[in-house]
């Protein structure tokens, strides 16, 4: 072996040496937390809620920063240029696995690993409290007659809200006007100032205005109740046809760091938000506002989210709201499609 592979040789493993070293001391200084929607919304909430609770682990302070705009984009961006070293985390929902299909970037959850998969929740459609629309059936029937003039609030192409309007066009053959903001916090103060017709909300976003009568919910798209609001009706029993798509449906939240940090920071991420997760007082949040803790870390979540972008992506493509096909980026169809 020559003297130019032996140096080659020593380096490495010179490098693989300094970074369990680096992984051993890990935390040794506070951490950054990029947020990937705005103040308010669920992300946000979420993150800010658990953070806390697994800095009691990590011995250091996690300080968060909400990185807005894309449809979480540039947060993703932003994480993807700083080093895989853990000392920059991202906190984020579903959106990066459909940017590819959608062309918002070249970026989906490949080029970065899952810390874990917090929480699982699902959206309701509502209407400002003295909408003309009273039921789900009202609004679909005024979609219908007027195609496109209706606004509905969106946190931007890809966003749960958007993905909700994708549904209802695919489904009932509806269209509204689209208005984009910068996550659930901006879209309900929009709905409360009767900005706009129609959105679809995270449900714990929404939920305590629905019940305090602020906002109207109209419909749960999920195939079953939600437990923070058992008095809307769900969208498969107002309409079997959305059986299908529902497989695809509901948005999550986690928390992530780029593709290349170290495993043992990896792990030790991963033990101080699985402690957040399992707090009483997170467990009582999330019950509250209809959300299903997840927890799920590693493979499985991996294998989750790949499964969660075969789905969506498929279906957004087929609805014609896609500008590349998931066949390109090697997104395989679901199984029966």
């Amino acid at each position: 072996m020559n003297l130019l592979k032996w140096s080659k040789l020593i380096l490495a493993a010179g490098l693989v040496t300094a970074g369990l070293a680096h992984a051993a001391d890990y935390p040794d200084r506070p951490i950054n937390g990029v947020i990937a929607w705005g103040a308010g919304g669920g992300t946000d909430t979420v993150s800010r809620l658990m953070t806390p609770i697994a800095e009691k682990i990590l011995g250091k302070s996690v300080i968060l920063a909400n990185k807005t705009g894309a449809t979480g984009a540039i947060a993703a961006q932003a994480v993807q240029s700083a080093p895989a070293d853990g000392y920059t985390v991202m906190f984020h929902a579903e959106n990066p696995q459909l940017y590819q299909v959608l062309g918002l970037s070249p970026l989906s959850y490949d080029d970065f690993e899952p810390v874990i998969l917090s929480v699982q929740g699902s959206t309701v459609i509502v209407v400002p409290k003295d909408s003309p629309f009273k039921t789900y059936d009202d609004l679909i029937k005024a979609a219908k007659a007027t195609p496109g003039k209706l606004s509905v609030g969106i946190s931007g192409v890809g966003g749960q809200p958007w993905v909700t309007s994708m549904l209802l066009k695919k489904v009932e053959g509806v269209t509204f006007n689209p208005v984009a903001f910068d996550g659930d916090g901006p879209l309900v103060t929009a709905m409360l100032g009767k900005q706009l017709d129609v959105s679809g909300l995270a449900v714990g976003a929404a939920a305590q205005y629905i019940k305090n009568g602020d906002l109207r919910a109209l419909a749960i798209m999920k195939s079953s109740p939600n437990v923070a609001l058992l008095e809307v009706p769900h969208i498969t029993k107002l309409n079997p046809a959305f059986t299908d798509v529902m497989k695809a449906s509901g948005f999550f939240y986690g928390v992530f760091v780029k593709k290349g940090t170290p495993q043992p920071i990896i792990d030790k991420l991963t033990k101080a938000y699985t402690f957040a997760l399992n707090d009483t007082k997170f467990k009582d949040y999330a019950k509250l506002n209809g959300l299903d803790v997840m927890g799920i870390t590693g493979k499985d979540a991996r294998a989750f989210m790949n499964t969660w972008r075969s789905q969506m992506s498929w279906l957004i493509f087929d609805a014609g709201a896609g500008k590349n096909s998931p066949e390109k980026f090697g997104i395989p169809k679901p199984a029966g499609k």
